[in-house]
């Protein structure tokens, strides 16, 4: 019997019609192949129960078929060639297996496979030029035979602009490509990949700089006491590589492995006077006779020399062999480095009896080491503003300029501090709230999926901005972050607030609070509440924590405890990698 349209078959009734139009059968013969193959009843007029039943089985595979064809696409946009490659290359990767995805998470795929491809391009490139002319095109940029124009490889064009705009002595240029033509062909110096991760990818924290400021900062090519020629590395690692070159050049005696950052640091004031440190000690001087900030013992000095940890910096192994010297521990000597006087170095007698306080109470949490020095900071030295209702700004002393340590307890100090955190997160009525610039780096944003809790959750890093929301952070957290204010002012650094949010519930909450010095991109803090550490803070599997692992936004894959957060121009990272994933 040839088909009929449902419309006029007679066989149907009113309900069947419909249902046949809604599953977009054009035949009664068609409608009943099809329940055939999906395992309903060959029976042409059904209940509404079957009715319901079928179309709901027709909208599932409408759905799959759309799923898949999204795969498909988002397959062929990562130019792989099946589902398998596709699970395969997301374990590689970092990311989750699974095919039922979120857009933004596809796109996050799509964003890491076109810069793998890039990475993948300018290797090849660079490559390829290292084999061809590395050695030779050297010597001719030193010579000026060679513009800037004619070089794409990163590291030539590094070596381009120190040879004609940072090193101008022809006596110094001579020393430096001496020193690179050495290199070029003994070790694995010749990237422009950050060395120092405390510094960030700044132009000078590379190998490249690091060899002009040994050749060229205080004319330091006068003082070497070994042949360039003679230097054969003994390691395959770069920064051993570095260390072992610049003693070869410059010194006779054992030098802290952390010493040698300051060829890291440019060609600044700060940055000779750390090498003349290095300088100082290399040529067998005491570390007590040289210009360092603070007043070092003997012991504190044989501590600096034979144990300084190797992956800090300068200012955090002097602080460090300070705290061990006079009688504290590794866990104190962290938190203090930890606080502003990691990286400061002023009025040190007084802080000095501030680290005694420290050591004579062992049983302090060290959790709270920050935030008393930053308590005691601006009670004896911020200067204190008020905004009269004309508009005149009036300028007072700071509020305790001659606070000691002396007859203080933890408990009082601790209350005193408490008091001042809820001093901090109130809103002043009298002033209107103060507004800063941003710092010019872009949030980060990512949706995964809480598999304990079966729902979608969104997590950001925002930049706060004003001090009503600098505030209400501190408040919200429990910590004194009101008092950067400040520095967020003067754009030295700025604060971030991460948070997550549950995307069908709308409960969010704050994470972490994180504190990053704009100039070197280094987050030199991240506090959860209570001055909590960033893995306790988060507590909970996630895109930035499982347990004990953090997830690196650089690379996309777990690292342990021991991470820490650094800022890139685009997006905020959870990263160990020190910037080089």
């Amino acid at each position: 019997m040839p088909s009929s349209p449902p419309s006029t078959d007679l066989r149907l009734n009113a309900s069947m019609r419909r249902h046949l139009r809604s599953l977009s059968m054009t035949t009664v013969e068609s409608y009943l192949a099809w329940c055939r193959q999906n395992g309903f009843g060959t029976r042409i007029n059904k209940t509404l129960a079957q009715r319901q039943e079928e179309l709901k089985t027709s909208k599932k595979a409408k759905v799959r078929k759309q799923t898949q064809s999204s795969i498909d696409e988002h397959i062929e946009a990562l130019e792989l060639n099946c589902v398998e490659a596709y699970q395969t290359w997301c374990r590689a990767n970092g990311f989750g297996a699974g095919l039922q995805k979120s857009p933004t998470l596809r796109q996050q795929e799509r964003h890491h496979a076109s810069q793998m491809k890039i990475q993948i391009l300018a290797s090849k490139a660079a490559a390829y030029q290292h084999k061809r002319r590395r050695k030779d095109t050297i010597s001719l940029i030193a010579a000026g035979q060679i513009g800037e124009e004619e070089l794409t490889s990163p590291v030539l064009l590094q070596i381009h602009f120190l040879f004609h705009q940072a090193i101008t002595e022809s006596v110094v240029q001579d020393a430096f490509l001496e020193l690179l033509i050495h290199v070029e062909k003994n070790s694995r110096l010749f990237h422009i990949k950050p060395v120092v991760s405390q510094y960030g990818p700044q132009p000078e924290n590379t190998f490249i700089h690091a060899l002009a400021a040994l050749a060229a900062l205080a004319q330091w090519h006068t003082m070497w006491l070994r042949e360039v020629g003679k230097w054969q590395p003994s390691s395959h690692n770069a920064r051993r590589q570095f260390g072992s070159l610049s003693r070869h050049l410059l010194a006779d005696y054992d030098i802290p492995v952390c010493m040698d950052t300051a060829w890291f640091r440019g060609m600044d004031d700060e940055a000779e006077q750390q090498q003349e440190w290095f300088i100082h000690i290399g040529i067998g001087k005491n570390i007590r006779k040289a210009a360092i900030p603070l007043n070092y013992s003997k012991q504190m000095a044989h501590i600096f020399i034979g144990h300084a940890p190797e992956n800090y910096t300068i200012e955090a192994a002097l602080r460090w062999a300070q705290v061990i010297g006079i009688g504290g521990d590794d866990h104190l000597a962290d938190a203090v480095i930890g606080s502003r006087l990691g990286e400061q170095f002023h009025d040190e007698p007084f802080w000095e009896s501030v680290l005694h306080f420290f050591i004579n109470n062992p049983m302090l949490d060290p959790v709270h080491v920050g935030p008393i020095v930053d308590y005691i900071h601006h009670q004896r030295y911020v200067g204190q503003t008020q905004i009269n209702p004309e508009g005149t700004v009036e300028y007072f002393d700071p509020l305790e300029p001659n606070l000691t340590m002396k007859g203080r307890t933890t408990d009082s100090i601790l209350r005193r501090v408490e008091v001042w955190h809820r001093g901090m997160s109130r809103e002043d009525k009298n002033k209107e709230p103060k507004q800063w610039p941003s710092s010019g780096f872009k949030g980060f944003a990512v949706v995964d999926e809480d598999t304990q809790a079966g729902e979608m959750r969104s997590w950001t890093i925002e930049e706060i901005l004003n001090g009503q929301d600098l505030a209400e952070e501190g408040k919200a957290m429990h910590h004194c972050v009101a008092t950067y204010m400040s520095s967020c002012v003067n754009g030295h650094k700025s604060i971030w607030s991460m948070k997550i949010e549950y995307l069908s519930s709308k409960i969010s909450r704050r994470v972490m609070t994180i504190e990053l010095v704009n100039r070197t991109r280094y987050i030199r803090q991240a506090r959860g509440r209570n001055n909590s550490r960033p893995t306790d803070a988060i507590g909970g599997p996630g895109p930035v924590a499982g347990g004990r692992w953090l997830v690196c936004f650089a690379c996309y894959k777990p690292h342990t405890t021991r991470a820490y957060i650094t800022l890139w121009p685009r997006k905020i990272r959870a990263t160990a990698c020190g910037g080089n994933a």
